[in-house]
């Protein structure tokens, strides 16, 4: 399969390499959309590098005839210098279609310094990608960096090697990371490329659960291994749908794990509290039409006396910034989580359970948000509403595994959009 594969993969290579066709053939004005993100949440505890080359793959949700990539050093306390970035065809692990790597450039040179809290997008890069393309990034450091600016637990491996190995195909030279602390998409947050055809951008905002986290029994609060590299998320699952109805969506992915809406993270890479975050994760991504929030199951479950009341107004004017902003709102109603684990505390709390119920009467009643997704009503147990059903269940009783994900994604009505 994997041989497969990479043949597959090596047929594209010239479709890639290939030029966008110009404004003046299509007659359209090309556009900037975002096709991946994965916004920041830490530095802490996070990957070293000492003159190493890091690689790391992403699976864009859009077509287009060109490419930008963003760096952000948004939470590191250093210096980030990197003097070489190279794009290409993911085959598989480690491994780079040969033929296919293009260099990155940052105001046409292909080093960039990045200081501490700083962005920068790289130059457009002509070629053609399709929806749910795999592309591998691999950037070197010639320096020493002791901790970079990631997204906690990215359900993909990524690889170090030493030296500069950036155009370097073969995966054979590359250690995969396993540290499951340490597992994350590193420097890298946003993906846009350039279309004709720019469609909906469609943001899902929330915390493990939109982030695809799936968890490992034997290592408390690190990202599980399961999912690693296979695009099981639920907006992957939400993508494929909306790519085989020809719905020109791109479905761009701003979960964090731990996330909470309206208090800063009990642990450093749980991320920014969700209001803070809001502008830069959503209202500022290239093209948003709409937002999907699913949100607020950690402000009842991590808080002594949980309250709805309190979650219900946070959700509330998170409805009316979007609003403001000319994004549509659409809300998911909260997933059960009775006797999640550890067992009968934090989520699993009978409280829990009753201010979850109040919030999701009000997302479903109130009228504020533009539409509703009842993620509740199509994963819970009939048998047991305040329970998942057990074959979407990932064992946490908390966070669906694969096909809980999968069923996520099949709630989504592709009449919205």
């Amino acid at each position: 399969m994997k041989f497969k594969h990479v043949l597959g993969a090596a047929a594209c290579v010239m479709c890639m390499l290939a030029g966008p066709a110009s404004a003046e053939a299509t007659g359209q004005t090309a556009t900037w959309v975002a096709a991946w993100g994965a916004p920041q949440s830490d530095a802490f505890l996070s990957l070293s590098l000492n003159n190493q080359t890091l690689r790391q793959v992403v699976t864009v949700h859009q077509q287009g005839q060109a490419i930008r990539v963003r760096l952000s050093n948004r939470h590191g306390t250093e210096p980030v210098h990197v003097d070489d970035m190279q794009l290409g065809l993911s085959a598989g692990d480690a491994a780079v279609v040969p033929g296919s790597s293009r260099s990155l450039r940052f105001g046409g040179q292909s080093a960039i310094v990045l200081k501490p809290g700083a962005s920068a997008w790289s130059d457009p890069l002509p070629l053609t990608v399709k929806p749910m393309q795999r592309l591998t990034l691999s950037f070197h450091a010639p320096g020493h960096i002791s901790a970079l600016s990631r997204h906690f637990g990215a359900d993909e491996y990524l690889w170090r090697a030493s030296g500069n190995q950036t155009t370097t195909a073969s995966g054979q030279t590359f250690a995969r990371i396993d540290n499951g602390l340490q597992r994350s998409w590193a420097l890298i947050d946003g993906v846009d490329v350039q279309t004709h055809q720019p469609g909906r951008v469609l943001v899902a905002f929330g915390d493990s659960i939109t982030d695809g986290y799936v968890p490992d029994p034997n290592v408390p609060l690190v990202p599980g291994t399961a999912l690693n590299g296979k695009d099981e998320r639920y907006p992957d699952f939400l993508s494929r749908r909306l790519i085989a109805a020809n719905q020109n969506v791109s479905v761009v992915n701003a979960g964090i794990s731990g996330n909470r809406l309206l208090s800063p993270p009990p642990l450093p890479m749980f991320g920014e509290q969700g209001t803070q975050r809001l502008q830069r994760d959503v209202l500022d991504v290239a093209g948003v039409t709409d937002a999907l929030v699913l949100i607020g199951i950690n402000d009842l479950g991590l808080a002594l006396w949980p309250r709805a009341d309190t979650l219900i107004a946070g959700l509330q004017a998170t409805a009316q910034r979007l609003k403001q902003a000319g994004v549509r709102a659409i809300f998911g109603t909260l997933l059960p989580a009775r006797d999640a684990l550890p067992q009968g505390l934090m989520h699993g709390r009978a409280s829990v359970e009753a201010a979850r119920q109040q919030v999701n009467q009000w997302i479903r009643t109130s009228g504020i948000p533009d539409a509703v997704v009842d993620f509740d009503a199509c994963l819970r147990d009939p048998a047991n509403p305040a329970r998942l059903r057990a074959e979407y269940d990932s064992g946490d009783h908390l966070h669906p595994g694969a096909r809980g994900y999968e069923a996520m994604g099949e709630c989504v009505d592709l009449a919205l959009f």
